[in-house]
């Protein structure tokens, strides 16, 4: 019997509303069902720590600091959306998290953040436009080590293979876990913002990019904005929210890149980029300049070769001009003196 596993993208839960997975497919095999034409079965995160509201990440996932022998409890909802009874499989599996990716290990894998969280119930039956609500339990080792690990806590449906064998569908959404061991307080988080600088695609989009680095020892989330000033003609954009996307790890860097209207002049602007991930904040500065797009610079060059075509057809009469002049100068003595021995002949 093969298994195939659906997930991926759809796995980062917002506080508002979690990023879904349709279970449809997963139910479609299920004997005995009614399938619904479209549902999904969701899980959000329902509690967030009081300490933790100025880190955006706390809102959409499970992030702490903790230390050794800490035990603390979070509040999960799962939902069923769809218009059949869904038997929803609750539990944590393994995670990891570099240069900036954040993987989840294949099905039911385990890494000590997951051997150290349980669920109070680990098994669902929800009918149809319901939701119910789990206790995810994080029980720290006394002997922990110190270090940021990471996991996940999966909502899963599956729909059992045919008799005869084939294919078992698993559906799964969830909520990603960051958590933090220390003795002591929160580690330190921090970022640094680089040079801006500007540069155009392909198609002649300016764009304005940075690099971005964690220095410090907190997986954070960044966003911020982009204001342009003292353009040509004293030109000001109003600000551009940005944001670097994924979370960015301890010690890792990231591309940040901007992208603006094709129809923003070139030119040199003043580019000033504001940044935070919870109560830290960075601010860069510097002059930019936006070369002409390819469009502008083919139409220059063509002005120019049209130009340098008419130069070239007035030079070349000036010569042909100028060649005949120089005949007829050379010609004009002879034809007089020839006017003058005619003359001077008897009648």
């Amino acid at each position: 019997m093969r298994e195939r596993i659906t997930h991926g993208s759809l796995i980062a839960v917002s506080l508002l509303a979690g990023i879904i997975v349709p279970a449809s497919s997963a139910l479609a095999a299920a004997p005995h069902q009614t399938i619904a034409a479209s549902g999904s079965i969701g899980i959000r995160l329902v509690d967030v720590p009081a300490g933790s509201l100025d880190d955006p990440r706390a809102r959409s996932y499970i992030v702490d600091q903790l230390a050794p022998g800490t035990v603390i409890r979070r509040r999960v909802e799962i939902t069923n959306s769809t218009g059949s009874t869904a038997d929803v499989a609750v539990y944590p599996a393994a995670a990891t998290s570099s240069r900036g990716t954040f993987a989840f290990a294949a099905g039911h894998s385990q890494n000590e953040v997951s051997g150290w969280t349980s669920v109070s119930r680990n098994a669902l039956r929800l009918a149809p436009g319901s939701k119910a609500f789990d206790t995810v339990t994080v029980n720290v080792p006394k002997d922990a080590s110190a270090g940021e690990r990471y996991a996940v806590i999966w909502a899963e449906v599956s729909a059992p293979a045919p008799d005869a064998g084939g294919v078992t569908l698993v559906n799964r959404v969830g909520i990603r876990m960051y958590l933090s061991v220390g003795p002591g307080g929160a580690p330190v988080s921090s970022f640094a913002i680089g040079a801006l600088s500007a540069e155009r695609s392909a198609s002649g989009e300016p764009r304005v990019v940075v690099n971005i680095r964690n220095n410090g020892q907190r997986t954070l989330g960044i966003s911020g904005s982009l204001t342009l000033s003292d353009g040509p003609g004293g030109l000001r954009i109003l600000p551009v929210p940005v944001e670097l996307g994924t979370p960015l790890g301890p010690g890792d860097s990231r591309r940040l890149t901007v992208r603006l209207d094709k129809r923003l002049p070139a030119g040199s602007w003043r580019a000033h980029m504001r940044l935070r991930s919870g109560q830290i904040e960075r601010a860069a500065a510097a002059t930019i300049r936006f070369s002409p797009s390819p469009a502008t610079i083919v139409s220059d060059r063509s002005g120019q070769k049209l130009l340098a075509v008419v130069a070239l057809l007035v030079c070349m009469a000036m010569v042909a001009f100028a060649l005949l002049l120089f005949r007829w100068v050379r010609r004009g003595p002879r034809a007089a003196g020839q006017a003058e021995v005619s003359t001077s002949q008897p009648g």
